[in-house]
């Protein structure tokens, strides 16, 4: 499984909100200081979010993002603002190894389709959800192989998806927006439990085993991870076959609460892994 540190920008620098609200944020210095301190401790892979491009529509951190990805020598994968085909050519140009669409793969379906046909592997999508209103998640989606709550009374599927920074609606639901995109070239989906995101309250497990369920893309989670228990909890998901692929923390890993490189040891996610499988 694939560890993600992330590194969220605001006002030139590394943050983190909580839920999503701009009142409510945490500083954590200079972000390029940052992603750099994260690939001494041997991260492999970063997640970069400009986070005042998603709420202004436009990227707004580029000269940031491009000078992480200079510096660090690994595969970035970067969101936030990236709305047109041409947004999307200036970050692979500028080196970024992935570009994730949120507002924009929701708002129109055919640019996405497009871009990910012109680059196929390099594009991922960012589904943002809000579970509050569904006790636990999504109702009966546990490990017991029960009921996985698309279909039965609705519920899960009547859970809508943010946009715009997360605050507007996209009048898309969650696993409508899951078979949206089942045919797309894409390298990912990532999903985040916006209610969890910052909270450092444990990610939506429940949740997970339907998303993984209804899914073609390899899923990649989001959204209130704090220590190895959870990480271990992400990783024994298994839903038809099919297991998490990686996993993005923010606050737990900034603030020490999260050791990353235990992380990494934990998810397999350290130089030389997939070599020292093949030898096993």
């Amino acid at each position: 499984m694939e560890f993600y540190p992330a590194v969220d920008i605001h006002g030139g620098s590394a943050v983190r909100l909580f839920k999503g609200e701009y009142g409510r944020v945490t500083e954590f210095g200079d972000p390029v200081e940052l992603a750099l301190k994260y690939v001494e401790l041997g991260a492999r892979r970063l997640h970069v979010v400009d986070l005042d491009g998603a709420r202004s529509g436009m990227p707004v951190n580029s000269e940031l993002v491009f000078e992480i990805v200079r510096k660090s020598g690994v595969p970035v994968q970067v969101g936030g603002g990236i709305r047109t085909a041409e947004d999307v050519e200036h970050m692979l140009v500028g080196g970024v190894a992935r570009v994730i669409l949120g507002t924009a793969a929701l708002m129109d379906r055919e640019l996405v389709a497009a871009i990910a046909r012109d680059h196929p592997g390099s594009v991922v999508v960012s589904l943002d959800y809000k579970s509050s209103a569904v006790p636990n998640g999504f109702p009966g989606a546990g490990s017991d192989g029960g009921d996985d709550g698309i279909d039965g009374d609705g519920t899960a599927s009547s859970i809508d998806l943010g946009i715009s920074g997360w605050e507007d609606q996209a009048g898309v639901r969650l696993m409508e927006a899951i078979d949206m995109y089942a045919a797309m070239p894409l390298a990912a989906l990532v999903v985040t439990a916006i209610e969890r995101d910052g909270t450092m309250q444990g990610p939506d497990i429940d949740g997970l085993y339907s998303i993984l369920g209804a899914s073609t893309h390899p899923i990649i989670v989001a959204g209130g991870v704090r220590n190895l228990e959870d990480l271990k909890a992400v990783k024994d998901i298994s839903k038809d076959g099919k297991m998490v692929r990686g996993v993005i923390s923010g606050r737990a890993v900034a603030e020490g609460v999260l050791s990353l490189q235990e992380a990494l040891q934990l998810c397999g996610d350290v130089q030389g892994a997939s070599q020292q499988g093949a030898e096993a």
